[in-house]
């Protein structure tokens, strides 16, 4: 997945942080409250680690994984306490040990098959004990039809980043933008293109896959509702499922 190795630098430095300040006050208060003290927790598209440092620092024994070595590569510095692995959410294989899970940053919208997404729902509801609780966050139709694809420009004398978005194909369920990033690196400007896809679930495909992936009990959180302001909460639901005994 060399987009999201090109991407990990920017990502780490500018967006993880930013997200994360927002949504850990959430799944404190929808997620987090409801598990044991040093409970095991499994983060799927763990991204750079910022989420899995918040998580050891509150004592929990994390293991976090992501497609990408360069993100892992930011995750280890950035949460040393934690375990990382490199494998991708639609084929990994752990063994049922961990008490909850975690996917957040919509990352699950980037999985542009429901077949993928069925299969991480399977492949955490295997990772997770009986009763296990996962929380993650994922972008709906509102939040496609308004500003996601927003043209967007970050300069600075070492490096610059520009986002150009395309409309969302209603048909395909797809939405793209267009990420072209350019880094000053030992006196010479490198230039990396990344085009980032994501897939439009309804909250029936969602509830149906994890559903089949044996999980009961979901509740769903509107972000705004819950204090995520702009951008970051528009049209982005948070989801705490129980796989069941």
């Amino acid at each position: 997945m060399a987009c999201y190795d090109d991407f990990a630098w920017f990502y780490n430095r500018y967006w993880s942080e930013e997200f994360h300040s927002a949504a850990f006050p959430i799944l404190e208060r929808i997620w987090l409250d409801r598990l044991p003290p040093k409970a095991r927790i499994l983060d799927v598209c763990c991204g750079t680690g910022y989420l899995a440092a918040l998580l050891a620092a509150r004592g929990f024994r994390v293991t976090g994984l992501d497609v990408s070595r360069e993100m892992l590569a930011y995750a280890r510095a950035n949460a040393p306490a934690a375990e990382f692995t490199l494998a991708d959410a639609a084929s990994f294989h752990l063994p049922g040990a961990c008490d909850a899970a975690v996917s957040t940053f919509d990352s699950l919208n980037h999985l542009l098959e429901p077949a993928a997404i069925e299969a991480a729902f399977r492949n955490i509801a295997a990772a997770l004990r009986p009763g296990g609780l996962l929380a993650f966050d994922m972008l709906l139709d509102e939040a496609y039809q308004t500003r996601w694809g927003e043209s967007f420009a970050l300069v600075r004398d070492d490096h610059l980043l520009t986002i150009t978005g395309a409309a969302f194909d209603s048909h395909s369920r797809i939405a793209r933008i267009t990420v072209t990033m350019f880094r000053l690196l030992e006196g010479a400007w490198q230039r990396s293109d990344v085009t980032v896809e994501e897939r439009c679930y309804s909250p029936d495909e969602i509830s149906d896959a994890l559903a089949a992936a044996g999980f009961g009990e979901l509740l769903c959180y509107d972000a705004g509702d819950l204090g995520m302001a702009g951008q970051l909460g528009e049209g982005r639901t948070f989801f705490v499922a129980t796989r069941l005994d």
